[in-house]
């Protein structure tokens, strides 16, 4: 469902203040996984040297590497990716 249907669509059924109004959400937004600690693991996992055959740390190798040592127990590519973005680092 494309985003310009969901207003035409709160348009029609709500009306124009409404849909432009901010609606509470159902219930609160999950806490990130990541907290200060893990994120200081994760930021010197990646100032570390890379796997062997590797040149540089990748977003892909992290998040495997941060999963086997069992920093966190599942983490998603993004959630590792927005720890770099919040702090303005890059890998490369």
């Amino acid at each position: 469902m494309s985003r310009s249907f969901i207003w035409v669509r709160d348009y029609c059924t709500r009306g124009l203040d409404e849909t432009l109004q901010y609606r509470r959400r159902a219930e609160p937004p999950r806490a990130s996984p990541i907290t200060g600690e893990v994120e200081a693991r994760i930021i010197a996992l990646a100032c570390s040297e890379p796997p062997k055959g590797y040149a540089r740390w990748t977003i892909r190798l992290l998040t495997r590497r941060v999963i086997e040592l069992n920093i966190l127990e599942s983490v998603g590519r993004e959630t590792i990716r927005t720890t770099f973005l919040k702090k303005n680092l890059s890998l490369t």
